[in-house]
């Protein structure tokens, strides 16, 4: 009996022996499981973004990032579309947060539901992307589709368009006929490509941003340019514009210096395409790196004829017959000429006003009926060397 009873315990203590390894070695393997699924980092799977002809976008910003930060950059816009509470990135290594966040917005106009806040923070080894959203997941979502409803009516009418240039100035002047200039403080999303489009009111970030994102969808290549401007050359405020590439040659286009404050509602076209020197004259401290924008073939005056060097003569009278005509056509309010420098500006004035040109070419048009008693209006931008005389 004894012996048997000895025989018994031994094996107790080998099962509880054998129990207890099991445990110890269960444990390393949760231990080591629990490792492997919540603190180590993330293998991403990922691509790059599209850019360029037939994507939708022209991702400047993300071709000017560091490697680290392209990977960064790629993990973000793969899910923040879905607005998540936080997107698990890779390490930053050597990356800036503010430039990715920077790219990430600039390049990407229908992210329009980040705010202008984020944050990266780690947890054990892991980082974590965490943006700031001014709007509801549902909220976005449909004012996503109203915007991009209004920007394919926008892509439709221009597409009837052969060339760049009349697609381009399509765009410029339904979002100027369409929109009004608000400051910020105005709307909440003033700033976005919804407040111009639906809304029909954005700052000068709102302007860009519209007319980036139409102008991508129709496969013209552009980004949006940041800096300071001003009307008067001395109080400068921040701004945004556009850069856009036609025929392989740079240009800039501004629609919100197109678009007048206040109640008038007669668009210009003083900065449609304009060259670098063009663009110097009202701005400063362009912080993105640009080619030397020289070309002016696609420049509205030169395009419509609407240049001149010389402001007096039969030629000039004609020419100013063929471009108060052509604008009439266009059903534009008034016809704008411009000038090669301030001098010729002055003869133009002096042809057309005090020798009674511009009265003989509106009365030849139908535009008045009594050229001796009419009155016609006019303004001119001493900086730019334009004028616009109204119908």
């Amino acid at each position: 009996m004894s012996k048997n009873k000895s025989k018994s315990k031994g094996s107790i203590v080998a099962v509880i022996a054998g129990v207890l390894a099991f445990a110890i070695i269960g444990t390393g393997f949760m231990l080591n499981f629990l490792f492997e699924n919540s603190f180590k980092p993330s293998e991403f799977d990922y691509t790059a973004p599209a850019s360029g002809e037939g994507t939708g976008y022209y991702r400047y910003c993300y071709n000017e990032l560091n490697e680290n930060e392209k990977k960064v950059y790629s993990v973000i816009t793969q899910s923040i579309y879905t607005q998540p509470d936080r997107i698990e990135i890779p390490e930053m290594g050597d990356g800036d947060l503010v430039k990715v966040f920077e790219a990430v917005s600039y390049d990407n106009p229908d992210l329009f539901n980040l705010g202008l806040n984020c944050k990266v923070y780690t947890e054990g080894v892991k980082t974590y992307f965490e943006a700031e959203y001014i709007l509801s997941k549902e909220e976005y979502t449909q004012k996503l589709k109203e915007a991009k409803d209004i920007a394919s009516a926008i892509i439709d009418g221009a597409s009837v368009y052969t060339s760049v240039y009349e697609k381009e100035k399509y765009v410029h002047d339904y979002i100027i006929n369409h929109c009004k200039y608000a400051e910020p403080t105005e709307s909440p999303l003033a700033n976005t490509m919804y407040g111009c489009l639906v809304e029909g009111k954005a700052a000068c970030e709102g302007y860009s941003r519209a007319f980036q994102y139409i102008m991508s969808a129709l496969n013209i290549d552009n980004r949006i340019v940041t800096g300071e401007s001003a009307d008067d050359g001395v109080n400068y405020v921040s701004h945004m514009w556009n850069y856009v590439v036609l025929d392989g040659e740079g240009y800039f286009a501004d629609l919100t210096w197109d678009d007048p404050k206040g109640d008038s509602d007669v668009l210009r076209h003083t900065y449609f395409n304009v060259t670098t020197n063009d663009i110097l004259i009202k701005y400063r401290n362009i912080r993105q790196e640009l080619p030397l924008c020289t070309a002016t073939k696609y420049n509205y005056f030169v395009y419509e004829n609407a240049y001149f060097t010389t402001g007096a003569g039969e030629e000039f009278e004609a020419s100013v017959h063929n471009a108060v005509y052509t604008s009439m056509q266009k059903k534009y309010k008034c016809v704008e000429l411009r000038f090669s420098d301030a001098s010729v500006l002055a003869q133009a004035k002096s042809s057309l006003f005090d020798s009674g040109v511009v009265y003989a070419v509106f009365d030849e048009i139908g535009l008045i009926t009594d050229p001796d008693n009419a009155k016609v209006y006019y303004s001119n931008d001493d900086k730019m060397n334009t004028m616009s005389i109204f119908f």
